[in-house]
């Protein structure tokens, strides 16, 4: 369960049981679906967070949790990866991760939320829209991993889902199924790993950060042993749709919640 022993955990107010079981869900479901597609945990988990953490501590808890899980992916896929891809991203998502963490220490926390709300309804949009289904045939060019690895990073580390922009670029250059989901789940290690260190180094990740990370292990495993049972049980068309609904509802009620609360 999503209870720390502390209330500092949550920043000295202890949320309604009701805010917590809901909270609890969504990380259950986030990481469902972070096992049935290598990235969206943030998405899903990020908004109903939003009603018992501030978005600064949401993304900072999610890297922990997701380096956790994505560490453990990409060390079992480490052998099928394709370098030169991953090779080709990393700068521009280490300078883009850099950028967002700065801003996420020094930005407003309703401006945060209003930035994170409109970023995850824009995005199930998008997805519901047509832009979020399979890519075309046509390669991208390998100039592409510059901006795509920037804005990944950058989205990453600002709302901790910028693995979509990994996916998309790496669906597109790696026509080999296991390839692109070794290469996928190694880049995801290093960029949550990354995004870990640099969320400490600029005081984001403390003690009562780490025991709330402590008490939400449970949701996240249970989670990912949910999403092991579902990948062979769901249409990729129902599955895409479901998400990108949920996005859009989830986006749409943190936007409405920040403008109750102002």
């Amino acid at each position: 369960m999503l209870l720390p022993f502390d209330p500092a955990a949550l920043g000295g107010v202890l949320p309604s049981p009701s805010a917590l079981a809901v909270a609890t869900l969504a990380l259950v479901a986030a990481y469902a679906i972070f096992t049935l597609v290598g990235f969206g945990s943030a998405m899903i988990a990020a908004t109903p967070l939003a009603a018992v953490l501030p978005v600064a501590r949401i993304v900072p808890l999610l890297a922990l949790l997701d380096c956790v899980g994505a560490s453990v992916r990409g060390w079992r896929a480490r052998r099928r990866i394709d370098r030169g891809e991953l090779a080709r991203l990393l700068p521009g998502m280490a300078a883009g991760q850099v950028v967002g963490v700065t801003l996420l220490a020094g930005l407003p926390a309703n401006a945060l939320a209003v930035a994170l709300g409109l970023f995850v309804a824009l995005y199930g949009l998008w997805g519901l829209r047509g832009g979020g289904g399979t890519a075309p045939a046509k390669p991208l060019a390998a100039t592409w991993a510059v901006p795509c690895g920037l804005a990944g990073g950058l989205l990453g580390a600002l709302f901790g889902s910028g693995g979509f922009l990994y996916a998309a670029y790496l669906g597109r250059r790696l026509p080999d199924r296991d390839a692109f989901r070794a290469t996928q789940a190694v880049l995801m290690a290093l960029s949550t790993g990354l995004r870990v260190v640099l969320c400490a180094l600029a005081g984001l990740i403390d003690g009562p950060l780490l025991l709330l990370a402590l008490c939400a292990a449970p949701a996240m495993v249970l989670g990912v042993a949910l999403g092991g049972h579902l990948d062979l049980r769901l249409s990729r068309e129902r599955f895409t749709r479901a998400l990108n609904l949920a996005l859009l509802a989830a986006g749409a009620a943190l936007l409405a919640k920040v403008g109750w609360a102002a």
